[in-house]
């Protein structure tokens, strides 16, 4: 049951790539993010209800929460603003480096260190990023334009300083309760803010499917993803869990070319092979639980 929790889980977060995509063909960024949150929110707050969980947190850590807020906001308007410029395919490739970039920064801010297996991994990623950005097309600079995947990029970043923030806090708190607090107050700002610029009719316009869509970016792909996730890891471990995270572009790749009609290409794998690679040199005794980003 619990690898079926896990599965279900990275199955959630590799469509969920494919869903915003579609999405995007009729909504802004803001606009999908804001439903997503609000639709995904109650969710957790459900499951916290049901499994007695309190939502508490110090004063001290409410300078955390907020900062953790932003950092997630901005994160999530990224890469949806991203996804308009690239490929599902290449969005879950690029954020499988996520634990590269969290080593880079730990090593500069928390001074924790890099060992020479890490930035073996760092290279090695890194030389995959750049095959499957260029596409194979090493010997023009055109791929540098590539603005889409280098904004996927950007909220690696935002994703990893979101990691180091909240750090401490998950570690004396409910994960998931540190979870649903993040997510309230960019809710309720992305909310004010589409009802304030966005008319109700583009809503009542879309499509049955893209409904559909969104609610499965919500419900199932923000909500009941994050608890089936943080069940299993509470149930099996962190060490034994991080295989799974490497199912999740794989489930992007494979739903994205049926459905977006996306082609894999055979820099595409060489790439992913190089970044899982590099990835699993430097995450070795990492948790996999920093790699969420959904």
């Amino acid at each position: 049951m619990v690898n079926i929790f896990l599965l279900l889980a990275v199955t959630f977060w590799g469509l969920s790539f494919v869903g915003t995509k579609m999405a995007l063909e009729y909504l802004a960024p803001f606009e999908i993010i804001a439903i997503r949150l609000l639709l995904g929110i109650p969710v957790l707050y459900g499951i916290l209800k049901t499994k007695r969980i309190n939502l508490k947190f110090r004063k001290s850590d409410l300078i955390i929460v907020l900062t953790a807020s932003i950092l997630l906001g901005v994160h999530f308007l990224i890469q949806a603003f991203g996804l308009i410029y690239t490929t599902a395919t290449n969005t879950a490739w690029l954020i499988a480096t996520i634990p590269v970039f969290i080593a880079i920064l730990s090593y500069a801010f928390l001074k924790e260190r890099l060992t020479v297996k890490k930035i073996s991994g760092i290279v090695l990623a890194t030389i995959g990023v750049i095959v499957l950005v260029s596409g194979g097309k090493l010997n023009s600079l055109d791929w540098i334009r590539s603005i889409g995947d280098w904004i996927i990029l950007a909220s690696c970043i935002t994703w990893s300083f979101y990691t180091i923030v909240t750090r401490n806090i998950t570690r004396r708190v409910n994960p998931l309760a540190v979870s649903l607090g993040i997510l309230i107050p960019p809710a309720i700002i992305l909310a004010v803010y589409t009802l304030a610029v966005s008319p109700l009719s583009k809503f009542a316009e879309l499509p049955f499917s893209i409904i559909m869509v969104l609610i499965f970016l919500g419900v199932f792909c923000l909500g009941l993803a994050h608890w089936l996730w943080l069940e299993g890891l509470s149930r099996k471990g962190a060490i034994d869990v991080g295989v799974f995270l490497y199912f999740e572009p794989i489930v992007t790749t494979v739903a994205a070319i049926p459905t977006l009609g996306e082609k894999l290409t055979v820099f595409i794998i060489l790439g992913a092979v190089l970044i899982v690679a590099g990835v699993y040199l430097v995450e070795k005794k990492m948790s996999p639980q920093k790699n969420r980003n959904n």
